[in-house]
């Protein structure tokens, strides 16, 4: 916020004196002179020429500007910034959301009338029914992000990662206090950008690499070749996640590190992390119990590092759905069978790392969802204000000894009086 301000504003109450030094000098600058003429008969009538119209008025208007001027000086104007810091104290959060081909269902827009103009035709595959849906039909990834961008818009103070996973993952944004930024980069996910499949593995391991920063393996394999100061440095500014269990302080025991660097890394206060895994399938990129082992590995390298998920598994539990096709014209939905998630897996994911699972069949459901996380993980932050302030004075002093200046010089010059 920025404004205008005087830093001593009682001086205004010495306007009164102002007024009555105006009028003081006006006076002394009209007292006739005492130069005696024998006789000014010959002068009565002359016309008065347009200096000494000025001078009568001029060097009084001159000098009354240049006290005014000087009063709002001395009343110290300044303009000011109003600046704020969010101190996080809190939470960190990364959002994975499955970008797979089966994010392009349409089934989780509350509105009726989305699918007209219903017909079966024969194709390659069989008899499917075809129909057509509105232009602003929102499919499972349309509701997913307008509901994220309403949680991320409540989560100030905290920091946020977006993550995108199919058959492979990408990461959009690091973790940021940036969240309109985080926001906006959320608007332009497309369905099938990391591949068609489902990989829920890398849509945790991925977000996890996001979270855990700087750790004791990390530690130890610098202090083979880097100074004391330079490890105290990067525990100081990068992200951290220590953990101290058995098996890290055998190691540290071991490498023997310097004392003030053992304290930094202990006075380092874990950050509350946690990772919200959205999607609409199974874990498809590797089938059976081996693929399932593969995520509940990653689920527990979660919790080794005290980071919780919270799963969600969206769409509706209807037989048949839509799935787009194309973006819009005729024939731009198919129905077919609905092949929703793999809710018993992603009920353990959650409970091997502290966190929750929640099924949402259509936006209201996703909204509370969100809404039931963001009272088990309340922003904690503080707020810190400060006004940044630019002395202003020199905006009226500098005009001031102007006029001064040029009363001066008028009054040597064209306006000079005799005597």
């Amino acid at each position: 916020m920025n404004g205008f301000r005087f830093a001593y504003p009682w001086i205004f109450a010495l306007l009164p004196i102002w007024l009555m030094l105006l009028w003081w000098i006006h006076r002394q600058h009209r007292k006739r002179v005492s130069l005696r003429f024998s006789s000014l008969h010959a002068l009565q009538g002359a016309p008065v020429g347009l200096r000494a119209r000025l001078a009568r008025i001029l060097p009084t208007t001159l000098r009354g500007m240049a006290l005014l001027l000087g009063l709002i000086a001395l009343a110290r104007p300044q303009s000011v910034v109003r600046k704020q810091w969010f101190e996080s104290t809190g939470v960190d959060i990364v959002l994975s959301l499955d970008t797979s081909g089966s994010m392009k269902i349409i089934d989780m827009d509350t509105r009726g009338g989305l699918v007209q103009d219903l017909h079966r035709q024969l194709t390659n595959q069989g008899v499917l029914d075809f129909g057509t849906a509105r232009a602003d039909a929102m499919d499972r990834l349309d509701v997913v992000k307008t509901v994220a961008q309403e949680f991320i818009r409540k989560r100030k103070g905290d920091r946020l990662s977006l993550v995108i996973f199919g058959t492979e993952a990408r990461t959009l944004c690091p973790l940021t206090h940036d969240l309109s930024a985080a926001s906006s980069l959320l608007t332009d996910i497309q369905i099938g950008i990391v591949g068609e499949m489902t990989d829920l593995q890398k849509g945790i391991e991925f977000g996890l690499k996001r979270l855990v920063g700087l750790t004791v393996e990390d530690v130890l394999e610098m202090a083979k070749t880097r100074s004391k100061d330079y490890i105290l440095e990067q525990i100081r500014t990068r992200k951290a996640s220590f953990l101290f269990d058995a098996k890290t302080e055998a190691l540290l025991q071991q490498a023997k590190l310097d004392k003030t660097v053992l304290d930094a890394m202990r006075a380092r206060k874990p950050r509350s992390q946690i990772l919200i895994l959205l999607t609409d399938g199974k874990h498809t990129a590797k089938e059976g119990s081996e693929g399932r082992e593969d995520v509940l590995r990653a689920a527990r390298e979660a919790a080794l590092y005290k980071v919780k998920i919270y799963t969600i598994g969206i769409g509706s539990k209807q037989a048949y759905t839509f799935l787009r096709i194309k973006r819009s014209g005729r024939d731009n939905v198919v129905r077919f069978p609905s092949d929703s998630y793999d809710e018993d897996l992603m009920q353990e994911i959650a409970k091997l790392t502290g966190g929750r699972f929640f099924a949402a069949q259509d936006r209201n459901a996703l909204q509370q969802v969100y809404n039931d996380i963001n009272k088990l993980e309340p922003n904690r932050f503080k707020v810190h204000q400060w006004d940044e302030t630019q002395e202003r004075y020199l905006w009226f002093l500098l005009p001031l000894l102007g006029l001064l200046a040029l009363e001066l010089l008028l009054g040597a010059t064209l306006l000079r009086r005799i005597p």
